[in-house]
């Protein structure tokens, strides 16, 4: 069986596999927020990157098929740097008010920021403010304020569900639902 070497830990795979499903299959997480093993692989996020040895820059572990020798670090110093950039990214609209936030204590969004972010931003602009309590259906408030746009929700319904009722709208900072 094929193997790639993580953080120094060999790692048997299946080709095919990609990193995030290889580390996930022996125990080790790699974060991620738009990936799910029941659905397709979108890439949003970012915040699965990993340092991959020979690579010219940053690698997404949920769309990156491993390769047989290939050495793939998810916890090198570069690789946390790309995941504080990604975490700085995300935060800069978002509300950060996680002591009011329906979803504190269990959001990995706020795990990854206690995680991965250096505690401050370099924007200093005023946050985009988004509607809050959006209703998209009887049973469900979308708050875009705290939505990143990893399109889980939107894969969900069209893959899982087989009924396609959500959908990116916009771009940029005015993404929206």
């Amino acid at each position: 069986m094929p193997t790639f070497l993580l953080d120094g830990k060999e790692i048997e795979f299946t080709p095919g596999q990609t990193i995030i499903e290889a580390a996930k299959a022996v125990g080790i997480e790699i974060p991620h927020f738009c990936w799910h093993p029941s659905l397709t692989v979108a890439g949003n996020c970012r915040i699965c990157l990993v340092e991959v040895e020979k690579a010219p820059k940053g690698m997404i572990a949920c769309a990156t098929q491993c390769s047989d020798g290939m050495v793939v670090y998810a916890n090198s110093a570069k690789a946390i740097h790309m995941r504080n950039a990604v975490m700085e990214f995300l935060l800069i609209n978002h509300p950060l008010d996680c002591p009011i936030c329906d979803e504190a204590g269990e959001c990995k969004l706020q795990d990854y920021a206690f995680k991965y972010s250096i505690g401050s931003s370099r924007f200093d602009e005023e946050k985009i403010h988004k509607d809050k309590r959006v209703e998209l259906g009887p049973n469900v408030l979308f708050d875009q304020e705290r939505c990143i746009s990893c399109s889980r929700c939107i894969r969900y319904c069209e893959e899982i569900v087989k009924e396609p009722q959500l959908t990116f709208v916009n771009r940029g900072e005015k993404v929206t639902m």
